[in-house]
This record gives C-alpha cells, structure tokens and sequence, in this order.
C-alpha cells in the first residue's frame, strides 16, 4: 500500500497522467478503507492500554504510600512528619487525556495525508496544502491551542477486580533537615575617629570628600563600559590573616603621682641638663651669698646682684615655666579630684536610675581666686571658654559697672585651665582696666582684648612670648570709649585661595561699632563700621511711654551694651542699646540699619538665639524681664519676671531646649518654661559679693559665674531633668501650650510655620 501510495505521489509530482481501469480503483479503495479502520483499532487499544498502566501504578503508589507514617521527635515529643498527598487526581487525568488526544490527532492526520495524496492529481494540489483548503502541516500544528483540546474523558478506568497486595517499599527517599547557622563576619571596616588639623585628620577629610565626589557628587556620573574577561579574578585570603574580632570598651587606669611627676620630669634631657645646672649655679650663689653677709663688703653686693639676675633669667626661661606649670597640674589632683571628676562628666545619673529627682540644684565645684595686683580688688568683667578646647578659660579682671564710684587703675587677663585651677597658666597685666575679651571661633588660638581706654588688641594664647599678635593705633580707631564687646564675624570672600584672617567687629560705649583685621603688620587695620543714633518715635516692639523728667538726651547717640551675631548669616549682626532696642545691621551697609526692635523698658545687656532655632531668641534688661521673641513678630512670646531687680546674664541650656538661666546680682535662676511660667524652678546665692557675668561651659552641665571680688566659680547642674530625644518638639510644643490663651498671637505663630534648623539639629 505504501509503494502504491509512493508511486502516485512521485506520478504526480513528474506530471503524468495515468489512466486506471474502475476495477483497479475499486480494490484500492477497498483495501484503504480496510487500513483505516485496522489504525483505528489499534490506536484505541493502545490509548485503552495506556490509559490503564498509568492509572494502575500510580493507584498502586497512593495506597502504599497511605500505609506508611514517619515519627520524629521534637524536644521530646513526637511529632507526625508523614508527607501529605497532592490533591491533584484530576490535572493528572487531563494531562494523560490530553497525551492521548494528541495521539490519537496524529494518527488521524497520517491518514488524512494518505488519502488526499490517492486523490491528488496535480502538482500545484500537492505543493499548496493538504485536501482542497490549502492549509499547510505547521498552520495545523500551531492550530492546537489550549481551547481546541478535548478534555472529555474517552473511557473509564476499569475497577481492579482482585484485591491489591501492596508490596514491601524499595524506593529511596532523601530526608532534609534545615537548622540556623552561626554569624560570621567575613569583612569589617571599623570607623577612624582623628584630630582635625593634624596630618591624619587631613588624610581622613579628603578621603571623606573623594568619597562624597564618588557617591553623591559629580563622580558618580562617569562611563562605563562592559568587558569580557578571559578569567574572573578571585580574592583569596590565608587562615593566618583571619583576626578574631576586637571589642573595644572604655575602662579607667590608674598613674599615680609619682608616675606623673616622673614622665614630666624626663620631658627632654636638655632641659633636664639646664635646669640641674641652674639649680647648682643657684646653690652655689646662695652660698657665697651667706658668706657675703658675713663680710659686708662690695664683692658681697656683686655676688648678690648676679644671684638676683639668675633667678630672673630662670623665670624667663620657657622650659622652667612649663615645668612649674606641669608639676601644678600634678599637685592640684590632690586638692579638686571630685570637682574634676564632675566637671568632665564622669558620674552622669542614668535614666532608668529609680532615684533621680528634678530639683534643678547647683553645687560648687571650685573657684578660681586671682593674685591680686597693685593691690587692688578687680571685678571679673568679661569670662570666655576656647572653642576648640574647652578645658582653657580665660577671665578678664577690670571695671564691670561703668557707674561704679572707684574705678581700678589696672587690669589683667589670666588664661586657665581646669587641669591646674590653683595657678593661672598664662597671666597679662595691662595699666587700664580690661572690660572684654572674646577667643577666635575660626583661629581658636586668637584672642582679642578690649581695654578701657578704647584700644584692642590680639593675643596668640599658644605662644610663650608675652608680645600681642596686633594691637590698634589712634590713627585708625580714634575713639577713646571703653570696649564693652567683642565678637568675631566669617570672612566673606568669594576667593577660596584668601588667606586672611577673619575679622571682628568691636563695640564701644559710645555706639560706634569698629571692625579690625589682622594684617601682615604690628598694628590691627581698623574702620568705622557703624555709629548708633538715638532712636526717634515709636519703633516696633513694645510700647515704652516717653519720659516726662527727660525732655531731651544730652548725648545723641545711645550708648552701647552688647553686640551679637546671627547663627546663620554672617554678614548680619545686632546691636543692644541702653534705650532698650536692638538694632540689627549688616556689614554691607555702613549709614543705615535692617531693623530697629524695642525689647525693653530700659538698656538690654543680652540677646541670645536658641541653639534649636535660628530665629527664635530671649533677651534681658534693667526693666526686670526674660523675654522670648521669635524672628517676624514684634511682640514677645514669653515673659519671665520673678525679682524686682535688673538681670544681667541669660541664656539657653544647651542640654534642654526649655530651660533658661538667668543671673542677676544675687542670685542665679534656672527657668523651665515647660513647667513654669511664674516662677523659676529653682534660686542659688552664689557668693556674698555681687555677681556680673557667666558662662556654659561647652557640655552644658557646668555654669561659671563670676562676682566683683574677682572669684570665678564652677557650678554643677545637678538634679536636673533628662533631655528629651526630639528637643525642638518639646520646645514647640512649650512654646504653643504657654500663649495658647492668646488667640490672635497663636494665629501670628502658626502663620509663621516650622521655625527651626534643617533636619531639627542643634546649632551652638
């Protein structure tokens, strides 16, 4: 039938036309029609067969697989883990329907071909398709879709009729236990924490800066381009470079004395040498000097005279100065360990201690009593802290109160340091009155001296010599007021390569504001920045009702008290006045001001920004008020009064964004306007002689106060409230719950939206 059925195709496709007789045609349809049905039972017999292997073995598993149960126990209990069976009988039935439809379309198109080629009597028939619709085998292929299958079953499966001996299981299984592994560390980069301004802290900032350039700059936009390698390169480490991984925790030591005194002792063997040398010089003079005085002669003066220059040279001697100045440090350990201990914040009361208790004290620490000089009593005038160090102070020692009736005839600056609080460790006497000083927060070596004859001068604290830096001369700051504020102001330039120093702006008594810049020169270059004129009307602020006694000022211009910068922009700064405004400047404008705000009923001494917020600030005066102004409202947001008595000091906590100190001459008070706003939490008598001005130290947790007897007291807060984790939410929060009665006011407030730093930062 084949060849038969070969022969045809090939006649047709040569083109020749045979001729049959009806009886040859006749049988050959017989006999396909025989073929036909013969296929077609034998491919139902196939299927039939198939359909019923499949069904029977996996039956056969099923039921064995029922029969089995797994145990295993888990902390000591049994636990069933026998692997339940998948509900899936019936996609497995239509997945062998499905086989067996495929079959059986197959079997069905080889016959639709062998008979369409009988039929075919043209080529161009058999080249364009199968039968007369001209559909080729790949369209019939692509044609069985998921739709066109026949999911009906073609026959049942029949019912075993013996029943099934299930036969003893021979399959493998594999049983997995997943159990949590160790930690390991394969990589750990720890973080290096060095000295600003040293090489290492240099090496660190330009690698912190290549890094930002390579992650967050310009850098990260740089070509690429993917390569094929022949070979991954793989990193491979030995065991003998595997480190067990270092912890790091902080715990004391002890040195004693002796151990102290040693190490300094062998500071440098030249010194060593020098000073045994003088030491035998000295001893030696001190002996012919007994001699002498025995003998009463001019050899006897002579000798004396040289022992005299000797131990004069030998003070001068840096080397034997700074031996005093360690073995000092040493010995004052004895007499201040607690004082130290608290002041470095070595005993802080943790938060969950049961015991803590919010009474807001002050305990003293120590004070640091002055050598008198010319024997006179010099009040501590102006006090401020280094700010890159703030273990070093430095106090002025002059004329606090201008009024005052005795007015001392010299002054001094004495630098301290907490390690040695017995001995100042630097000492500059001046032949007037000293009344400000103010240490340079870009140069932190720098300070600016302001004396009481008008003139200002710098001094480099690091240095031995006694020589100023620059001192400024009456050709170019003629004014002969007393100084009574210093601040120093960023150098605006648009040159990075500027290698100036930056500059500060000086206050006099007179309202003349000055700026001086440090040059390559002896002398300070100064100019008048500003000249204060008395304010006429009635300016923003509160309502201050004219004096009927004073119908007109002698001095038309006000007098000068203090002088402030603004936290964020450093051209800006203010001006406070003993007519109770603050006028705010800038150094762009030398004849005209920004800004003219009447705080108080009397001359403002402070005026002071949060370290939460750049534009709200307290201000206090001779009118007996605390009060909290916000940048954009000119009426005062708080007012604090307690004592019928002018407040010379005030400032934020740095550790509570709610809490303020004030000092006036008494007392000292600590205000926490989230709990109180009608009295302080708490009133401390520093001393029996009146206090003038103070300072934070730079943790905040110290206050130092200093009286006109010329004491500089160290204060502990103690007993004080935790800080708060979100400290310009709870001063916001503060702030809205005290002028909550206050309608319009609170409108005003909340017009002006959040008032605080970037990201709610502090800013000191």
């Amino acid at each position: 039938m084949s060849a038969s059925v070969r022969n045809t195709v090939t006649s047709q496709e040569n083109g020749s036309i045979f001729k049959r007789s009806s009886n040859l045609d006749n049988e050959l349809k017989k006999k396909s029609v025989v073929v036909n049905q013969a296929q077609a039972e034998e491919s139902k017999a196939k299927k039939k067969d198939t359909t019923h292997y499949y069904s029977v073995e996996t039956l056969a598993d099923l039921q064995y697989r029922s029969q089995i149960k797994v145990l295993e126990k888990v902390y000591g209990e049994e636990v069933d883990m026998t692997p339940k069976p998948i509900q899936d009988d019936t996609y497995v039935e239509q997945f062998m329907k499905y086989n067996l439809n495929v079959m059986h379309q197959m079997t069905n198109f080889t016959t639709m071909v062998t008979k369409s080629t009988t039929r075919s009597r043209t080529r161009s028939s058999v080249r364009a398709g199968i039968g007369g619709n001209k559909q080729s085998i790949d369209d019939l292929m692509n044609g069985i879709l998921y739709e066109t299958i026949n999911w009906e079953p073609y026959s049942t499966v029949e019912a075993l009729e013996e029943a099934y001996e299930p036969k003893p299981y021979t399959k493998s299984f594999l049983k997995i236990t997943l159990r949590k592994s160790d930690f390991f560390e394969i990589h750990s980069q720890t973080q290096t924490t060095v000295a600003k301004g040293t090489p290492e802290g240099d090496d660190a900032e330009r690698d912190n800066r290549n890094y930002e350039y390579l992650t967050v700059g310009k850098g990260k936009i740089r070509r690429r381009s993917d390569n094929d390698a022949q070979t991954d390169t793989l990193l491979f480490t030995t065991r003998a470079v595997n480190t067990i991984l270092i912890t790091k925790a902080t715990v004391s030591s002890y040195v004693s004395n002796f151990e102290m005194y040693d190490t300094l002792n062998n500071i440098t063997k030249e010194f060593a040498t020098a000073t045994m040398s003088s030491v035998k010089d000295l001893t030696s003079a001190l002996a012919q000097t007994e001699e002498a005085d025995t003998f009463e002669d001019d050899e006897a003066v002579a000798e004396k005279d040289k022992v005299t220059s000797q131990i004069e040279r030998l003070f001068r001697s840096p080397e034997f100065r700074n031996a005093i100045m360690y073995m000092g440090r040493t010995l004052s350990s004895n007499t201040n360990e607690a004082g130290l201990r608290r002041f470095r914040n070595f005993d802080q009361v943790e938060r969950w201690n049961a015991e803590a208790e919010y009474v807001y004290s002050m305990n003293l620490l120590f004070r640091l009593v002055p050598e008198p000089s010319k024997d006179e009593r010099k009040a501590v005038s102006d006090i401020d802290f280094c700010r890159s160090n703030g273990d070093i102070l430095a106090v002025a020692y002059g004329l606090y109160s201008f009024s005052s009736q005795h007015v001392p005839t010299s002054g001094s600056v004495f630098l301290w340091s907490i390690k040695n609080p017995g001995e100042p460790e630097r000492a500059n006497y001046y032949d007037v009155p000293v009344t400000a000083i103010s240490f340079s927060p870009f140069l932190p070596s720098l300070l600016a001296i302001g004396l009481y004859d008008g003139s200002v001068e710098v001094r480099d604290v690091s240095s031995l010599q006694d020589t100023p830096v620059a001192v400024s001369q009456r050709s170019t700051s003629p004014g002969s007021s007393p100084v009574v504020a210093i601040r120093w102001i960023k150098q605006v330039s648009d040159d990075d390569h500027e290698t100036d120093i930056d500059p500060f702006l000086s206050l006099s008594q007179d309202g003349s504001v000055t700026r001086f810049r440090i040059i390559k020169s002896p002398f300070l270059l100064g100019f008048t920045q500003m000249i204060l004129e008395r304010v006429e009307g009635h300016p923003e602020g509160i309502f201050v009702h004219p004096s009927s006694r004073i119908p007109c000022e002698s001095n038309r211009h006000p007098q000068g008290l203090s002088i402030t910068t603004h936290p964020l922009h450093k051209d800006i700064y203010y001006v406070l006045t003993d007519e109770g405004c603050i006028h705010k400047c800038s150094i762009n404008y030398q004849h005209q001001y920004l800004e003219v705000l009447r705080c108080h009923d009397g001359g403002v001494t402070v005026m002071e920004f949060s370290p939460w917020s750049p534009k709200l600030f307290l201000t206090c005066g001779n009118d007996w008020f605390v009060r909290i102004w916000i940048d954009g409202i000119t009426r005062p947001l708080l007012e604090l009064l307690d004592e019928m008595t002018p407040v010379h000091w005030a400032k934020w906590s740095p550790t509570h964004s709610t809490i303020i100190v004030t000092v006036n001459r008494e007392t000292a008070n600590v205000w926490d306007f989230r709990r109180n706003l009608l009295r302080p939490m708490s009133k401390h008598k520093m001393d029996s002689s009146f206090n003038t001005v103070a300072r934070f130290s730079h943790c905040g947790r110290t206050l130092v106060i200093g009286n006109e007897r010329g004491n500089t007291l160290f204060n502990a807060l103690n007993d004080m409230p935790f800080s708060p984790h979100f400290q310009y939410d709870e001063l916001e929060k503060a702030i809205f719950k005290a002028i909550g009665n206050d309608h319009e006011l609170l409108m005003e407030l909340k017009s002006i939206g959040f008032f605080g730093y970037p990201n709610k930062k502090a800013v000191f």
